[in-house]
């Protein structure tokens, strides 16, 4: 009873999903807005080189922030009823950014500056720089941590509505890509920096004596997480930093398109995760009952959204390199349909390393499988691409993540990890979605369709979306069925 009455007054989590659609979706917004003009009015080349720099910039920031953006969702989500405890772990995770963002900048400006193959990257390398400072002090695995993230939600949407209009604004031409490159690096994580305040605030007045930090027992599991998140940006980034070496921004360009496309909605796609990866690692130390089912409805709904949004990629690939890039990315489709798959299979690595392994403590086991993948991306992509360019390095990053996928499968089917993961209504899902992609495929094979008319795509691609959820009703699958009669015929009586 005691559990229940605790969990009862946790924060709500329908708020804290829809406080993290409207963030996710405004940054994805922000990228479906502003991608069509940007790529037409820099180009390709240009645009991949600001997405080269960024690639090299974005291993900084991870470096910087260790395994503190995971691990402190974790620590705060679990001392949260604990205020003294709670603030001293987030001083103590403040000082270890500190020290690491120091030795970040040392890096780069004391090494990466100094190497003649970046001198046609200086300026811009310098203009993003500041992704790193501004990243470590957004704290937003504090606000996660507590579950109340309208804070950080209303900053965002106000941030990026700001960022939408300066780009329009301040890129007129190729020339402007360094103007680009600053409104990623820095206008977008200005903001952070009134987290930070808000979060300080809270240290001080807590008046945590200096003697009492205690920085060496976070030490051991950051690194375990750093070295799995660092092993997974090697084979996600890894591709961009390759494609530009052997072939130089054109490619960069191609590629970047089509794996931020793919990218960006998988991060909307695995938001139900973010939202309960707090819950789940609170219930699984205080209700296990509830942490198996809130396991298998997150997975439920992982591949009702995930499913889709991988056919969609692959029925309709042309039409949204028409849209977004126009006819100077018309090789990026080929890539999106090799890398269409990836909204599934990321989705469920997603699930089996953050949403089973890391509430259970079980990060080392998610490290090992990412080190195995990140050690088979460096070997097949050196060879890959060099065949196959930015093809072959979407087809690299299918297999492996395929691999992770196995490899975590395997610790976790072992050790006994989870009571079952398989079940007749996920089966469910994927028949329905496998028979609407035959069919639509099928279709648009069979009348010619062409993509390049917007009206007709955009009539086609959302016809697939409401056949696909109006399938999903008829046959009485469950997180369907639960929303209709939560949301629908409840509202309607």
């Amino acid at each position: 009873m005691q559990i229940n009455s605790k969990i009862s007054k946790e924060p709500n989590i329908k708020i804290n999903f829809i406080l993290n659609v409207l963030r996710v979706l405004s940054a994805v917004i922000l990228g479906i807005v502003t991608m069509p003009y940007l790529n037409r009015v820099l180009g390709v080349e240009y645009i991949g080189k600001v997405e080269y720099v960024y690639t090299i910039i974005n291993y900084f920031v991870l470096f910087s922030a260790l395994g503190i953006p995971m691990y402190g969702i974790r620590e705060v989500s679990k001392n949260r009823h604990n205020n003294k405890e709670l603030y001293k772990i987030v001083l103590e995770l403040l000082i270890i950014l500190f020290i690491t963002t120091i030795i970040s900048y040392f890096i780069i400006f004391a090494v990466i500056l100094q190497l003649s193959f970046f001198n046609d990257y200086k300026n811009l390398i310098i203009t993003m720089t500041g992704m790193v400072f501004l990243n470590n002090v957004g704290l937003e695995w504090y606000f996660q941590g507590i579950e109340k993230q309208g804070f950080v939600t209303i900053r965002s949407l106000i941030i990026r509505s700001l960022t939408i209009f300066l780009i329009f604004h301040l890129i007129n031409a190729p020339t402007d890509y360094k103007s680009y490159g600053f409104l990623i690096a820095v206008f977008s994580f200005s903001a952070n920096i009134l987290n930070f305040i808000f979060v300080g605030n809270k240290i001080l007045k807590e008046k945590i004596p200096f003697r009492s930090i205690r920085l060496k027992r976070h030490i051991k599991p950051i690194l375990t997480i750093f070295v799995a998140t660092i092993s997974v940006t090697i084979y996600v980034q890894l591709d961009n930093f390759l494609i530009g070496f052997f072939y130089g921004d054109k490619y960069v360009g191609y590629y970047s398109l089509a794996n931020k496309l793919i990218r960006n909605s998988i991060v909307l796609i695995t938001i139900i995760g973010a939202v309960t990866l707090p819950r789940l690692s609170y219930l699984y130390t205080n209700n296990i009952e509830e942490y198996n089912k809130y396991l298998l409805k997150t997975l439920n709904v992982l591949f009702i959204l995930s499913l889709p949004f991988s056919s969609y990629f692959f029925l309709f690939s042309k039409g949204i390199v028409n849209i977004m890039g126009g006819v100077e990315f018309e090789q990026t489709i080929l890539t999106i349909k090799i890398l269409s798959p990836l909204c599934i299979i990321v989705s469920f690595a997603y699930f089996l390393g953050f949403l089973i392994l890391y509430p259970q403590g079980k990060e080392s086991l998610y490290t090992k499988a990412t080190i195995y993948s990140a050690v088979f991306s460096v070997i097949i992509n050196l060879f890959i691409i060099k065949l196959f360019k930015h093809n072959g390095a979407a087809f690299t990053a299918v297999f492996v993540e395929i691999l992770a996928i196995i490899v975590m499968l395997y610790y976790i089917k072992k050790r006994k990890l989870v009571k079952k993961i398989m079940s007749e209504n996920l089966k469910k899902i994927f028949l329905i979605n496998s028979g609407l992609l035959l069919l639509f495929l099928f279709i648009l094979n069979f009348f010619a369709f062409n993509q390049s008319d917007i009206f007709l795509f955009f009539a086609a691609s959302s016809s697939f979306f409401i056949v696909y959820f109006l399938t999903l009703l008829i046959s009485k699958e469950e997180i369907t069925i639960e929303l209709f009669s939560r949301y629908v015929i409840k509202n309607k009586s």
